[in-house]
C-alpha cells in the first residue's frame, strides 16, 4: 500500500501531466511556407490527424489560382500544369483527372472552407514536414518564385498613428496590425515632430481600403499585435520593382514619413528598406527637410510625463538647446483649463520642469504651482502643450 506522503506525491505529478496535456491540446498549429509564417483569418483544426487549413491560404501561398464552385461546393486550384480538384465531405479528390483517396476530406468549419494542408501542397509540388514539438507545418518548394507568403485580404478600419492600423479579415475577425520595418513619429501619448503629418498620410492612403498583409518571420509583437508588410494589391513576387510599387510600408520610408527600425527575424526587407530611407535623407524629404532654427528649437519640448493623481505634468527639453517657454500654455483638455508659463521661465537642455496643482501642490526647484485646486481628471485627461504662437507642440494622454 502506497504511503500517504507518496500518494500525494503521486497525485502532484498526475496532475501535472494532466496540466501539460491540456497546454499542449490547446497550442494553436502554425503552418510556414519557405520559413515564413502563413497568414490566415482562421486557425488551422486537427481532423483525423489531419491540419486542415483555409481553403484559399493554402493555394494562394503556393501559388495556384483557386476557384469555388458554390452550386457543387467544388474547389478548384491549377499551378504549373496541374490541376487539383476537391469537393466538400468528399474523400476522393482529383489531380489532372486521375483519382487520390483522402483520409480527410474537406469541409466546412464555421463558415469557412477547410482542406487538408499536406494533400494540397504535395499535390503542388511542395515538401511538408510535420513538428511536433512546435506544432509546426513547415512546407517548402523548389520555386524560388514562390517567396510572397500568403497575402491575406483585409479591409483597414482605422489608422492608430502612422505604422499601426486596425483591420478587418473576411471572417469579421479584427485585428491590430504593427507594420515591419518602419518607426513614424509619434502622433498619439505623445506627438512628436511630424508626427501627425505621418498619422494622416496613412489615414488618407489607407483607411477604408482593402490591402494585403504580408507576414515574415515573427507573427506577432509583445503587445500581441501582428506583424506585417502591407501591399496596395497582391504582388506577383518580392522584388525591389514590386516592393516600390506597391508596398505601403517602402511609400512610407520614400516619402521621408518613417525612418527604418529593423528587429530580427522579421528583417526580409531591411536592406531595400535601408536604401529607401536613404533617397528620402538626400531628397530631404518629409522628417528630412531642412527646417527653420525656430521650428528645430520647438520641436525639442515634450510633455514626457503625466501623473493625473499627483496632479503633476512633466515637461522636458530634449533639443540641444536651452528653451525659453515664457508665454506656453499648458491644457487641461477635458476640463479646458489652462496655465501659463510665466515670463522668464527657461527649460535648460536634457531637463525638465513640472507644472504641479492640487491641495498639497508646492513650487520648489524647477517645479511651477498652477493652483492649489484640483485641475486635472483621474478618469482621463489628456495634457497639450501650446507655444506662446498657440501652435500645438505636445500632447500625452
Amino acid at each position: 500500500m502506497l504511503k500517504k506522503k507518496n500518494l500525494v506525491a503521486l497525485v502532484v505529478v498526475l496532475f501535472l501531466l494532466s496540466c501539460s496535456v491540456v497546454a499542449i491540446a490547446i497550442e494553436p498549429i502554425g503552418v510556414t511556407v519557405n520559413g515564413r509564417a502563413l497568414v490566415m483569418e482562421t486557425q488551422p483544426v486537427v481532423r483525423d490527424g489531419r491540419t486542415l487549413v483555409p481553403l484559399r491560404a493554402i493555394f494562394e501561398a503556393l501559388g495556384a489560382s483557386v476557384e469555388w464552385d458554390a452550386r457543387t461546393q467544388t474547389i478548384t486550384g491549377k499551378r504549373n500544369g496541374t490541376t487539383v480538384t476537391l469537393q466538400i465531405d468528399n474523400p476522393v479528390a482529383r489531380i489532372n483527372n486521375n483519382a487520390v483517396s483522402l483520409d480527410t476530406p474537406p469541409t466546412v468549419i464555421s463558415g469557412r472552407t477547410m482542406v487538408p494542408t499536406r494533400f494540397i501542397a504535395e499535390s503542388l509540388g511542395a515538401k511538408v514536414v510535420w513538428n511536433g514539438l512546435t506544432r509546426t507545418v513547415s512546407i517548402t518548394t523548389d520555386e524560388v518564385a514562390v517567396v510572397v507568403t500568403k497575402i491575406a485580404s483585409v479591409r483597414v478600419i482605422g489608422v492608430t498613428d502612422g505604422d499601426t492600423i486596425r483591420v478587418r479579415f473576411e471572417s469579421g475577425k479584427e485585428q491590430i496590425v504593427r507594420l515591419i520595418g518602419v518607426d513614424t513619429p509619434e502622433s498619439t501619448r505623445e506627438v512628436e515632430p511630424f508626427g501627425k503629418e505621418a498619422a494622416a498620410f496613412t489615414q488618407r492612403r489607407l483607411n477604408g481600403k482593402t490591402v494585403f498583409l504580408e507576414m515574415d518571420i515573427s507573427e506577432r509583437d509583445r503587445f500581441g499585435r501582428l506583424l506585417a508588410y502591407v501591399w496596395f494589391v497582391q504582388p506577383v513576387n518580392d522584388n525591389e520593382a514590386e516592393v516600390r510599387a506597391k508596398m505601403f510600408n517602402a511609400e512610407l520610408l520614400l516619402q521621408g514619413y518613417a525612418q527604418t527600425m529593423t528587429i530580427a527575424p522579421n528583417v526580409k526587407y531591411a536592406d531595400m528598406f535601408a536604401g529607401f530611407e536613404r533617397e528620402a535623407r538626400d531628397d530631404n524629404k518629409g522628417l528630412w527637410v531642412d527646417v527653420a532654427p525656430e521650428v528645430e528649437l520647438v520641436s525639442g519640448i515634450v510633455i514626457s510625463s503625466v501623473d493625473l493623481r499627483a496632479e503633476s505634468v512633466t515637461v522636458k527639453n530634449r533639443s540641444a538647446n536651452s528653451i525659453d517657454v515664457s508665454g506656453w500654455i499648458l491644457i487641461s483638455e477635458t476640463g479646458n483649463q489652462r496655465f501659463v508659463f510665466p515670463s522668464g521661465t527657461t527649460v535648460p537642455v536634457g531637463l525638465s520642469i513640472s507644472v504641479v496643482s492640487g491641495p498639497n501642490a508646492m513650487a520648489g526647484s524647477n517645479r511651477l504651482l498652477w493652483t492649489r485646486s484640483h485641475i486635472w481628471n483621474n478618469d482621463g485627461d489628456p495634457a497639450v502643450l501650446l507655444d506662446a504662437k498657440g501652435r500645438e507642440i505636445s500632447r500625452r494622454e
